[in-house]
Order: structure tokens, then C-alpha cells, then sequence
């Protein structure tokens, strides 16, 4: 049993009716108090959304988002198949919300807590990081390996020197085993996290290197060894971590640095040699 239930299940016999109400209705339904907001859940379990705060408070949490983190952490500690399990349960559950409007307000729910932990300053230090190095590398492995390259792939047209891991080399390490001083990098990754990536961080920052990351919360691995963090969460009724806010991150950065450097006639002259070329209609 994980510690959340185990202390619901302690506290039950003490609690008020309607709070025991809400508390049995966590007990057995803990997929929706980690994705669906309060008001849904309030909804769903047939009490007014004061009687969630108050449960969660009951249980000596600060707010109920606090309370309901215990629940997206005890999620995402499942394995693939665990998480799987619990989406066909809630692809069960009649009388409730979809999967797909689960998914899509776990979504906005993402999109909105990486836009209320955005540092401005911290962004424009990343933009003026790559605008004044030699190299900038973006590093990820396994599912991030591909949302690396796809910073890569769409910054490339404006920003010189971005690069990331084609090589096929053994470690991630051996990518950017010139990494120096003069080079910034960006390293993703989300629980559970690629030990690869970590402990490119890791060299990168030994190396002097300005080091960066994109990460799903604080307590993240990455973050020891970043400069500037940049939380992207990734909670999801999806059996795998959603990419949602991780695309938003990407965007905002990319952005950022595009608006700090020089790149307009970089750009004009790749989409010369796209057009010379015909390869788009």
C-alpha cells in the first residue's frame, strides 16, 4: 500500500462523514485524484469542492494540489503496465469523464503549472547562453532522444552550432566528450530518468560547461547539475508520461533564442535552398 493510502486508511475512522465519504472515495478511485481536477473529482464523488481541500488539509496537507501530487507520484512510480491497467480501469468507470477528456484537461493542467513555475530571466539566460556559444548540444535518451531531435531539427534553419546525437556512439557521454567552456547544452528527462542523461549532465558541468534542463519537477536528478531548471510536468492518465508541456518548454526556448540572435539571414537562406531544391509542395 503506498504511504498516501496507508494514511487515509489510518485516518478514516476519525473523519467527519463527509470527509470519510471523499477519503473512501480516493481509496478506491486514486487514478482520478491524480488527474482529474478537484472540482471533477468533487463532482464525482458527490460532495461540494471545500470538502476536498478540507480532506486533503485533514491529512496535514498544505492544499489540495499537494494532496493530489502524493497520488500523481504514486502513478508514476508504476511501471508501463501498472499505468496501462489503470487507464482501461478508468475506461470503465461509466459515468465519468473519458479517457480523451482526461488526457486533454491533464493537459492543460501540465501547460498551466509549467507556465506558473517559468522563469523569464532564467529563459533569457538560456537564450543568450546559446547565442553566445560555439556549440549548443540537446541531450535526451529514449523517449526524450526524439524530442531532442526534434529541437534539433526545427532550430536548426535559425540557430548555428545546435546539435544532438546522431553518431551511434556507446554512451551519450561520448557525444559531447569535447564539450568545453565555451559550448551551453540542454538535457531532458523525466521520471523514470535515463541515467545516460544524467550523467552527461554531470560531465557537461565538470567540463565548465553552462548546463540546462528540462525535467519534471525539482527533486529531479538533473537538477545538481543544471544552471537553470526548467520544469515541464508530465502527469497523464496515458500509461506513458505526457510530452505536452515538454513541447511547450521547447517552443518557449527555442523562441527565446531565436528573438536573441542574428538569425534572419540564416533563415531566409535555408528556406532558399528548400525552395531551389523542390522538396516541398
Amino acid at each position: 500500500m503506498s504511504d498516501i493510502k496507508q494514511r487515509l486508511t489510518m485516518a478514516l475512522p476519525d473523519l467527519p462523514k463527509k470527509l470519510a465519504h471523499a477519503a473512501r472515495y480516493a481509496l478506491d478511485n486514486p487514478q482520478c485524484i491524480a488527474f482529474d481536477s478537484m472540482r471533477t473529482v468533487a463532482t464525482a464523488c458527490g460532495v461540494a469542492s471545500p470538502t476536498m481541500l478540507r480532506l486533503a488539509r485533514a491529512l496535514d496537507f498544505e492544499s489540495y494540489e499537494d494532496f493530489r501530487g502524493e497520488f500523481q507520484q504514486s502513478v508514476a512510480s508504476r511501471g508501463f503496465a501498472d499505468r496501462a491497467a489503470a487507464l482501461r480501469d478508468v475506461s470503465s468507470t461509466k459515468g465519468k469523464s473519458t479517457v480523451s477528456e482526461r488526457i486533454a484537461q491533464a493537459a492543460e493542467d501540465n501547460i498551466a503549472l509549467t507556465m506558473q513555475s517559468l522563469d523569464a530571466t532564467a529563459v533569457e539566460y538560456f537564450a543568450q547562453s546559446v547565442k553566445n556559444a560555439e556549440r549548443t548540444f540537446i541531450l535526451g535518451s529514449g523517449s526524450m532522444h526524439w524530442m531532442a531531435a526534434l529541437m534539433e531539427s526545427t532550430g536548426q534553419m535559425a540557430i548555428r552550432g545546435l546539435r544532438t546525437d546522431h553518431s551511434g556512439s556507446a554512451t551519450l557521454v561520448e557525444t559531447i566528450s569535447s564539450i568545453t567552456e565555451n559550448d551551453t547544452i540542454l538535457v531532458l528527462a523525466f521520471a523514470p530518468y535515463a541515467k545516460e542523461t544524467v550523467h552527461s549532465a554531470s560531465y557537461a558541468k565538470s567540463r565548465g560547461a553552462k548546463v540546462f534542463a528540462i525535467t519534471d519537477k525539482a527533486s529531479s536528478p538533473l537538477a545538481e547539475h543544471a544552471e537553470k531548471v526548467f520544469i515541464a510536468p508530465t502527469d497523464s492518465p496515458h500509461y506513458f508520461p505526457s510530452v505536452v508541456s515538454v513541447t511547450l518548454m521547447i517552443e518557449i526556448l527555442l523562441s527565446a533564442a531565436v528573438a536573441a540572435s542574428d538569425t534572419l539571414d540564416r533563415i531566409k537562406q535555408r528556406e532558399r535552398i528548400r525552395r531551389d531544391s523542390g522538396a516541398y509542395m
